[in-house]
């Protein structure tokens, strides 16, 4: 059985604001993970990063799911402190 992603409010809502190319890079990653958590294998950490976007995920083995948490546009962050 395969895992599924979950992307919470306020990460899509974010998502929809980045380049199509870093949202479908994020999508292959998690994608990705998936496949991997699927196989019986396990994630290395907690976050994706992508270009300069970085993506916080929870994976919850006994729902066989991966929720998107959060995203943050880590040049965006840099610009801010």
């Amino acid at each position: 059985m395969s895992y599924r992603i979950h992307v919470a409010p306020e990460a899509g809502s974010l998502l929809r604001t980045f380049s199509p190319h870093v949202v479908m890079r994020l999508a292959h990653a998690l994608a990705d993970l998936a496949d991997l958590l699927a196989s019986g294998g396990d994630a290395d950490s907690s976050e994706l990063t992508i270009e300069d976007c970085l993506l916080r995920y929870d994976v919850d083995h006994r729902e066989q799911l991966v929720r998107v948490l959060g995203v943050e546009q880590l040049s965006a962050a840099g610009a801010t402190a």
